[in-house]
């Protein structure tokens, strides 16, 4: 039975308001133990890494795309190894520490940044070859290039999750820079992740009329409310790494 259009704006307005409430988790989770520990503590980042992690299985619970389960799983698990990569020593495996990183200071401050996004990389490529060799290995090859699209674009999103873990920079810089010169510079930069954030929730509005997921899904609005969230990680991350190279 199709929606009316009653029906359907409220499950709009459902969606941008948990849509909206994931970003106000993280940003005062990352507030609140910044100000607890100081924005450059471990813990700090662990406590955002967290969210993202419960945002990650809340996304894959509430899957939005019509992909099977070993689909869902294969993007899980490279959420999951994104959100290794960047709150762990595993990172340091893609791209060690070495002299020329360490005594050179621009590349010491954004080396969290730089295994990171060489982390990404991989994992989009592996994410590639294991997704299309997953969609070769069905007998039943209806719908390839759907299941396939909607493979990647779910394993993109929760790998890009991974970038939320760089908050903490943030919040140091907006620190440092109200006691500096800085502040009309990190308020720009604020104004323009803000921006990104209203253009990807109003993409979300059109992503929630086009809704088609499989019939035994579980609330799939909620998946949907989650994927500009988790695709907002790259946003925060490339802020994070702006700051490093501008040096607040």
């Amino acid at each position: 039975m199709s929606e009316t259009v009653e029906e359907h704006g409220a499950k709009c307005t459902r969606m941008l308001g948990v849509q909206a409430l994931a970003y106000v988790v993280f940003i005062v989770v990352a507030l609140v133990f910044s100000a607890m520990r100081g924005p450059m503590d471990g813990v700090s980042s662990a406590s955002v890494a967290v969210v993202a992690v419960v945002v990650l299985a809340v996304f894959h619970v509430c899957w939005p795309f019509r992909a099977g389960m070993a689909d869902r799983i294969i993007g899980a698990v490279a959420g999951v190894l994104s959100l290794v990569c960047v709150s762990t020593s595993l990172g340091s495996m893609v791209v060690p520490a070495n002299d020329a990183i360490m005594s050179n200071e621009l590349a010491r401050n954004t080396y969290p940044m730089l295994r990171w996004a060489a982390a990404v990389a991989g994992l989009l490529v592996l994410l590639t070859v294991v997704a299309f060799g997953r969609q070769m290995a069905r007998e039943e090859r209806s719908h390839l290039i759907r299941a396939l699209s909607h493979c990647v674009t779910g394993g993109a999103a929760s790998i890009s999750l991974g970038g939320w873990v760089f908050l903490p920079y943030v919040v140091a810089a907006g620190r440092h820079a109200g006691a500096t010169a800085g502040t009309t510079k990190f308020v720009a930069l604020i104004v323009v992740m803000v921006v990104v954030a209203l253009v990807l929730a109003y993409a979300s509005v059109f992503w929630c009329r086009e809704l088609d997921a499989a019939d035994n899904a579980r609330e799939p609005w909620v998946g949907v409310a989650l994927l500009p969230v988790m695709l907002f990680g790259l946003v925060v991350f490339a802020a994070a790494l702006l700051i490093q190279i501008v040096g607040w």
